[in-house]
């Protein structure tokens, strides 16, 4: 199997598990938010800064440098091992040492044993960087869709079961440390490795020295990710963070979830040909237009119906979420079609690119999100979206050059999906706005004929303006990647050699 049929397999089965992941997750969420108030998400939201430090620890760093390399020893692995449970104790260490500084600084108590207790998944996730990073090296993505939906799964079963017992915010925590064990030990066993009782530091340093820009990338993405969530959470308060965790969380779903598919399978696959650059441009152009057909109706929907949407499902408790939410729609969409330039860059060997791009947004985006939330948390949601937004057009130039693309290339690659969701937009507003409250008020009806209008306008648009597009990703996903013309001349010539 080649590398192409390798990455369309890996799509294949890791789109199955991100879909499955997808509902299991929105639907967790649905529950969940019925179940527990804004306070709980808003203390989550504050102890994000921990999780979302286990989850760049757990899943780069390290596991990158292994998936870039192309010749491994049994030494170097071994040495990763124990060498990122080491580095994973310091990290639970430090984690338990912040906690009451952190619960200070948010002022609310429960927040120190929060963190405290969330810190652990430090070591429980180091025990599977290297198995994982194997299996992602060597495109076994069926084992890994098979992980995902299980660990996601016993997560879910086991938060909604104590949120029933109320068991409140802890409820989240112990389901995301339930996740994170039930993800080691399922690749414990679909991984064939198995750690010896060897370390080297030549050998470990020799890793290190790859991912030492990965990693000083991660501390200052960690900074710029949790920027919201410090100053939000102590300028607003927990309940104003409650409604924007949740609200964020909607709309990076589809971002991550999805565009984790290809971005996810990419990596490994543009590492195995990174020394061909047109292959590169080629994947990447195809599958920016890929996730913007997928992703934009996606959240244009999702900005179109938040009202009804929460009103629905969530409960008239989280209807101050409603506008954040609408305004945090563009930031998404950036974010969407921009997640596939960073594997083409660690592929190339360029992780250095993020790194200095992050340093250089953190403190324009300090100063949006404090502006903006000294009038609201609506202001601090414009700030946050209007600075992504802006500075897209430039980091996306950057790596253009990089990669050796035209300007206007991965312009033209998302625009079908950016004219049919405009169109899309216009008619559904125009839907909602004149004729489907002359037939009903009813917020259900509103919400499924709406759905239906923006539905077929978008998939009308997509068929009569971009037919080019979309056989171009057919062809593109196809095993043997050929075209139709190809497969006919391929065909005759066997029949009549």
């Amino acid at each position: 199997m080649s590398i192409k049929q390798k990455a369309i397999h890996g799509v294949i089965w890791t789109g199955i598990a991100k879909a499955s992941m997808q509902i299991v997750l929105f639907l967790l969420m649905l529950v969940l938010a019925r179940l527990l108030s804004p306070e709980d998400f808003g203390i989550v939201g504050m102890a994000a800064i921990v999780t979302v430090a286990i989850s760049m620890v757990n899943d780069r760093g390290l596991g990158t440098a292994i998936i870039q390399k192309s010749t491994l020893s049994q030494e170097h692995l071994s040495s990763v091992f124990w060498g990122g449970i080491a580095f994973s104790l310091l990290l639970f260490a430090a984690t338990i040492v912040a906690s009451y500084p952190m619960a200070l600084f948010f002022k609310n108590p429960l927040v120190q044993p929060v963190v405290a207790v969330q810190g652990a998944g430090f070591v429980i996730g180091s025990l599977g960087i290297v198995q994982k990073s194997i299996l992602n090296k060597d495109l076994e993505f069926k084992k890994l869709a098979v992980m995902e939906v299980i660990s996601s799964v016993a997560s879910g079963v086991v938060s909604i079961t104590l949120a029933l017992m109320r068991f409140g915010v802890w409820s989240l925590v112990i389901g995301a440390l339930v996740r994170d064990g039930v993800n080691v030990l399922l690749v414990w066993i679909y991984s064939r490795w198995r750690p010896r009782l060897f370390f080297s530091w030549r050998q470990f340093k020799e890793l290190f020295s790859f991912s030492a820009n990965v990693l000083g990338n991660d501390v200052v993405s960690y900074a710029v990710t949790n920027m919201d969530v410090v100053i939000i959470g102590r300028m607003l308060g927990t309940e104003a963070l409650g409604y924007y965790t949740l609200a964020l969380n909607l709309v990076k779903m589809p971002v991550t979830r999805l565009s984790g598919v290809v971005s996810k399978v990419a990596f490994p696959a543009f590492s195995a040909i990174q020394d061909d650059m047109k292959k590169l441009r080629k994947g990447f152009l195809k599958a920016s237009a890929l996730l913007s057909l997928i992703i934009f109706p996606l959240l244009l929907g999702l900005a179109l119906f938040a009202r009804e949407f929460i009103a629905l499902f969530m409960g008239e408790k989280w209807m101050p979420m409603a506008m954040p939410l609408i305004i945090l729609v563009p930031m998404g969409l950036a974010k969407s079609v921009g997640v596939i330039r960073w594997p083409v860059l660690m592929a190339l060997g360029r992780p250095d690119v993020e790194l200095k791009w992050n340093l250089a947004y953190i403190l324009p985006l300090a100063a949006c999100i404090y502006l903006g939330a000294r009038h609201s948390l609506e202001g601090a949601a414009a700030g946050i979206s209007l600075l992504l937004v802006l500075t897209f057009p430039l980091v996306q130039t950057i790596s253009d050059r990089i990669i050796h693309l035209g300007d206007r290339e991965f312009y033209r690659s998302i625009a079908p999906a950016a004219a049919a969701g405009g169109a899309m937009v216009l008619v559904t507003l125009l839907a909602k706005s004149l004729l489907l409250p002359l037939i009903s008020s009813n917020t259900l009806f509103l919400f499924i004929g709406g759905f239906l209008i923006a539905a077929a306008v978008y998939m009308l648009v997509l068929l009569t303006t971009a037919r080019p597009t979309l056989r171009n990703i057919r062809e593109f996903i196809r095993p043997d990647g050929s075209s139709e013309k190809e497969r006919r001349k391929k065909a005759a010539s066997e029949t009549n050699p």
